[in-house]
């Protein structure tokens, strides 16, 4: 293969890999929607590549658990299912909660002296976001508290696993803190977990982790029972 060649092939994979990027923002941002079929042309059109170009993204994607190939029909945007949903608050519950209890046991050894002050900074933008009612604004500084912990626990490998994880699941948790009183109750479960990892409580960061989780999905299931019961 000439170097011209190389260089073409590698232009084409970074072309492809940014417009992956951009498809991933747009399922994770709701722009597209669960269930929602991928129109090749459209996305072509927008994004100023050509239809091969997101084919290749789209098909790259079916890997991460966003995308459904379907024979004949094309690409789908995954509909989660509701055991799927639970398997995915689950394993991230088991994640997050290990992250935390060694974010809070790196915190009480000192390798983590800039966490205590970087948490209750966002924790202060999230109360913010509050009182301004702004849930996207809310939904980002989330996002960020719990990649501050998982980068605090110096473990890679458990930070790939959770992005991976989270991913799959932005289009309900961010359904699940639409809500005033669900997003107020956030805050205060990280509240708690702040104040055990400060205190390098593993433990009870631990426990503070695990309930944030299980409250999230408890969460989530109470907003759709309350638009299942809703009127037509």
């Amino acid at each position: 293969m000439t170097m011209s060649a190389r260089l073409i092939g590698t232009q084409r994979a970074t072309l492809a890999s940014e417009v992956r990027s951009e498809i991933e923002r747009m399922i994770e941002d709701g722009e597209l929607g669960a269930g929602e079929k991928m129109n090749e042309l459209a996305l072509s059109s927008a994004m100023g590549v050509s239809r091969g170009t997101v084919r290749e993204a789209i098909r790259s994607l079916a890997d991460s658990g966003l995308i459904d190939l379907i024979a004949n029909r094309g690409a789908f945007v995954h509909e989660t299912t509701l055991p799927e949903v639970r398997n995915l608050y689950e394993l991230r519950g088991a994640i997050f909660a290990m992250a935390c209890a060694a974010a809070a046991r790196r915190v009480s050894e000192g390798a983590e002296p800039g966490l205590p002050k970087s948490l209750k900074k966002n924790i202060r933008k999230m109360e913010r976001a509050q009182e301004d009612q702004d849930n996207d604004s809310y939904y980002g500084l989330n996002i960020e508290f719990h990649d501050m912990l998982l980068e605090a626990a110096n473990n890679p490998k458990a930070k790939t696993v959770y992005d991976n994880l989270v991913k799959e699941m932005h289009l309900f948790r961010r359904r699940g803190l639409s809500v005033a009183t669900n997003i107020a109750q956030s805050l205060d479960e990280h509240g708690a977990i702040y104040d055990a990892v400060i205190d390098g409580d593993s433990e009870a960061a631990r426990a503070a982790a695990h309930n944030h989780i299980t409250s999230g999905f408890a969460r989530y299931m109470h907003l759709l029972d309350l638009e299942h019961k809703a009127p037509d």
